[in-house]
């Protein structure tokens, strides 16, 4: 499920115009099958106690309080898309005690290619994926990962290229716990380049 949230004063252009409802997937560009929920102050639901839009508002709001026990980027320098394999380079910095007691932690490096061609039987023409996982770099659950506070964390994650489209290759990385399945962290390259 997609939820675009962001506060009306930080963005006037889209609090301000009137306009169709169904317009609104192409305005966030999250167009598609998948139920989506937009807090933006168009056509809100009534704010009473069992309302759509106060309990996820409330939820997002909450997750944007919580703190975090790390902090995840990815490296410029050995991010790369070479002619033959992805380089992933992540570094990651605990920024919290509590990293030295979590065990299970995973770190998942999922390849993806954004607009990825099949053939639709529906439309008997070609149609377009977004956000199809061509890799998941390790195993299905990543690369097994221990932290220590005060101790910073660097690798890089490679992987093979298959035939895919090399100008709409992306990534997507985070830490897991595989415990609670929560995820800790993530980071992400939206296009890797031509």
């Amino acid at each position: 499920m997609h939820v675009v949230w962001y506060q009306a004063p930080d963005h006037p252009e889209l609090s301000t115009g009137a306009g169709d409802e169904r317009s609104k997937p192409g305005k966030y560009n999250v167009a598609g099958f998948w139920p989506t929920a937009f807090f933006d102050g168009f056509y809100r639901a009534p704010q009473v106690s069992d309302s759509f839009y106060e309990v996820y508002d409330n939820m997002v709001g909450q997750a944007r309080s919580l703190t975090t026990a790390m902090e995840m980027s990815l490296d410029s320098a050995t991010t790369r898309l070479g002619t033959t394999e992805l380089s992933i380079g992540v570094h990651i910095t605990p920024t919290n005690a509590a990293v030295d007691t979590m065990s299970g932690l995973m770190l998942v490096a999922v390849v993806y290619e954004d607009s990825a061609p099949y053939y639709s039987m529906l439309r008997q023409d070609t149609a377009y994926v977004r956000y199809c996982a061509r890799r998941v770099i390790g195993d299905t659950w990543g690369v097994p990962l221990k932290l220590s506070f005060g101790q910073e964390y660097d690798t890089v994650l490679t992987t093979p290229l298959g035939a895919w489209n090399r100008s709409h290759l992306g990534a997507a990385v985070f830490v897991q716990d595989t415990s609670s399945l929560r995820v800790l962290q993530s980071v992400g390259k939206q296009r890797f380049g031509n």
